[in-house]
């Protein structure tokens, strides 16, 4: 199916949000980089993420999700397939109790200035990483010892034939930087399990831990956050280190001489720079360490298949 005959489906079926072309990547993604989508496509509520689920599926096209851009490098030629990006939508958020309900779209930030304003506490960790609820849940996103996924007590899910699911906490399978969930589909919304507290405490915590983020990590530059699992034994950032790879550069990209395990844009990076760089650290630490390091950033469009 040509991306013109996906647009006048989409269109016909009563899809109403946002249907651009030749989108930058490198503008819509928290590394800077990456080649054009030749298709983007911005639903505005759950009814039109159903009718382009449920077109992809009778057409069997691959789904291809996009929330914030975070955790992402593109390649340098951009994407060929249609993009879903659901940064315009499912950004709903609510409580119930401790109990807050936040949609897919909504980003960390807003759901932790949610929660500090409703004296909700539990989430504080999270305090400077930057991607959706969605992304975040999917990743499941942490830091200091904590993970979302701790707090999570069910997940809304809509499947690729469009039909939404209610899963329970016991059906899904939370791992390191990963889930597993008992059906392939998007996750649509979150509910967290949360204590009540003291507002001024919980946004001094918050303040606390983006504190500490900041010293140690480089959130004014442009990246996609950690490149590389932690391994079991030790750091990623702290065996890049030992083999001498702080502020090495390819192009306009440079591993972090403040954090080693991220590679910042310089201003003009190039993803064949980052993938460069990315070769450089796993060679590097095998060679010295003999420990093979695993990606957590992932790697999309034509460049990544080559």
């Amino acid at each position: 199916m040509t991306n013109n005959t996906l647009e006048r489906g989409i269109k016909k079926k009563g899809f109403q949000g946002k249907i651009r072309r030749g989108v930058l990547m490198s503008e819509i993604t928290s590394f800077r980089i990456g080649g054009p989508a030749d298709l983007c496509l911005f639903p505005q509520d759950r009814q039109d993420l159903q009718i382009v689920m449920a077109l992809f599926r009778d057409r069997g096209m691959p789904v291809l999700l996009l929330g914030n851009g975070t955790n992402l490098l593109v390649a340098d030629q951009g994407i060929r397939e249609p993009l879903i990006n659901l940064s315009h939508g499912c950004q709903e958020i609510s409580k119930q109790g401790a109990r807050v309900i936040a949609g897919a779209g909504c980003g960390l930030p807003q759901l932790l200035n949610f929660c500090a304003a409703h004296a909700l506490t539990g989430l504080e960790a999270l305090a400077g990483i930057p991607g959706t609820v969605g992304g975040g849940i999917r990743m499941n996103a942490g830091s200091w010892g904590m993970e979302i996924g701790d707090h999570i007590s069910s997940l809304l899910v809509m499947d690729h034939a469009g039909e939404t699911r209610q899963v329970t906490r016991e059906q899904v399978a939370f791992g390191y930087r990963g889930i597993r969930l008992p059906f392939d589909g998007i996750i649509l919304q979150g509910e967290f399990s949360l204590r009540k507290g003291k507002k001024d405490e919980i946004a001094n915590r918050i303040a606390e831990f983006l504190r500490k983020k900041r010293e140690t990590q480089p959130l004014a530059q442009p990246s996609a956050g950690s490149i590389f699992k932690n391994p079991p034994d030790m750091p990623a950032g702290r065996l890049i280190e030992e083999v001498g790879l702080k502020g090495t550069r390819r192009g306009d990209a440079m591993i972090s001489p403040l954090h080693a395990n991220f590679i910042v844009n310089m201003g003009a990076a190039q993803a064949r720079d980052v993938l460069a760089l990315i070769e450089l650290i796993r060679k590097r630490v095998y060679q010295e360490k003999r420990i093979g390091l695993e990606l957590e950033v992932l790697i999309i469009g034509e460049q990544a298949m080559a």
